[in-house]
């Protein structure tokens, strides 16, 4: 009975670590999306003339428009400030995607750690042993000084990118007068920084070693490692 108990606990302990590396596999190609649609956003916001030629003729070409004289209005009267506006939708959503998959994969590795240490207990395993401390002792020994820091880089880059485009855009929506347009992009940019202060908030209360037995924020930062 107790073999098959461990077989069952292995067999989900790995199933679970297959499914958390697709999620991390996601959760880093939101960021490199999330980056590169803030990034174009930021050169239309400083009027880069070959890219708005480019935008042009991409959905000229796409919309099969033949006519000269439509495509020159196109070219004179380009709706920019509409087309930032959905910039900044898509980059709500990114932003929403990506902490909510990081939450998911925090969440996903502490719970590993914590099966390890059940799977080692079914198998009495002597304190010293290696085997099932991947995501346990074994990771947060070997952790280097640039793994501690590299969800304060993530953080840094996000709120640099983020605070550029909102501020760029707001600026950009006073300068045109066009308070339509302020109206949807104010709202959508405090809840897309609140998205972010949560996914900010969360990678460092879920950088830990151990699941808290409590919810306390006392016992969170006890337990987190220094």
């Amino acid at each position: 009975m107790e073999k098959e108990s461990v077989q069952v606990i292995t067999e989900h302990y790995q199933k679970t670590f297959e499914i958390t590396y697709e999620m991390w596999k996601e959760r880093n190609r939101l960021f490199v999306y999330l980056v590169m649609i803030t990034g174009i956003g930021l050169l239309l916001l400083l009027r880069v003339p070959e890219l708005d030629s480019l935008l042009v003729n991409a959905i000229v070409k796409l919309l099969g428009i033949t006519d000269k004289a439509s495509i020159a209005q196109l070219y004179k009267n380009f709706p920019l400030d509409v087309l930032l506006t959905v910039f900044l939708v898509i980059i709500f959503y990114l932003m929403q995607r990506l902490y909510s998959t990081n939450l998911s994969v925090m969440r996903n590795y502490l719970y590993l750690g914590a099966v390890e240490g059940e799977i080692r207990q079914h198998l009495g395993l002597p304190s010293d042993s290696v085997s099932f401390t991947r995501e346990g002792n074994f990771y947060w020994g070997k952790r280097t000084f640039m793994q501690k820091a590299s969800k304060w880089f993530f953080i840094l880059v996000i709120l640099i990118i983020l605070l550029s485009f909102a501020i760029l855009k707001l600026i950009n929506d006073v300068n045109l007068r066009n308070f339509i347009v302020t109206a949807v992009d104010i709202p959508v940019s405090i809840i897309t920084m609140v998205y972010f202060v949560e996914y900010a908030r969360s990678a460092q209360n879920l950088d830990i070693k151990e699941v808290p037995s409590s919810n306390s924020k006392e016992n969170i930062k006890s337990k987190r490692k220094k």
